[in-house]
């Protein structure tokens, strides 16, 4: 695999990766230097779009596969630390289910834990939300946190991959360190304690989308270092 790659690598005019911690490693370890090219993902924002303002329990929402490096286990311990009264969502199946349903049952907030499982839309997920979290080890550029910025929603997450730069600077007083679910609980019930800052950082994600993640921005980037790789 190695010498397939190096083959690879050593004939490409140019190597796109989608986040800047991997364009680091392009550039420095792949030794690619300037062929390494940044292009971020996008998101559909016609797709994703914000819901009504919700009344009744708050949810703190996540879109993702039950899969250790997701770290799921981080924001059930959260939810357990919390002051505030809410129910989790996790939308997303996988090998770390059963797991994760008998951590909720020890951590005494099973009833308060929703496990949604696979859904082929997840448009309308994030509409049942009031915050996004996300609670991983480790991340490249999160599809999941442009869904969620596109449908206005704030968000609490740890600071993994590229989630810094990918959210205004106004909204990221909700990073926290990984595997630290009281920093989590605190992020957490910060945004479900003032409603004021919630629709703020919702509106300010969904703008900052809208002007840079939007995919019909990206696709054009996109074509733009493919037509210049073949030479027109």
């Amino acid at each position: 695999r190695n010498w397939l790659r190096r083959a690879v690598l050593g004939c490409a005019r140019a190597v796109v990766v989608p986040s800047l911690r991997l364009l680091t490693i392009a550039r420095d370890e792949w030794r690619l230097g300037p062929r390494a090219l940044h292009l971020p993902n996008g998101v559909d924002c016609s797709r994703f779009q914000p819901a009504p303002h919700r009344t009744g329990v708050p949810v703190i929402g996540t879109v993702g596969g039950l899969r250790g490096e997701k770290d799921h286990g981080n924001l059930l311990r959260a939810a357990a630390a919390m002051q505030t009264a809410a129910v989790v969502q996790l939308v997303g199946d996988g090998p770390e289910r059963t797991r994760l349903q008998a951590l909720a049952h020890e951590l005494g907030i099973a009833a308060r834990v929703s496990f949604v499982g696979a859904v082929r839309d997840t448009a309308p997920c994030y509409r049942e939300f009031d915050v996004f979290a996300l609670s991983s080890r480790t991340e490249q550029m999160p599809l999941s946190v442009l869904e969620a910025m596109a449908s206005g929603l704030p968000i609490a997450s740890t600071d993994v991959g590229d989630v810094k730069v990918m959210l205004p600077e106004s909204c990221r007083s909700g990073i926290v360190p990984p595997q630290d679910p009281a920093a989590l609980a605190r992020a957490l019930d910060a945004l479900l304690g003032d409603a004021a800052r919630r629709q703020r950082e919702g509106a300010a994600n969904r703008a900052h989308c809208a002007a840079v993640y939007d995919h019909g921005q990206c696709l054009d980037r996109f074509l733009r270092v493919y037509r210049d790789a073949a030479g027109r």
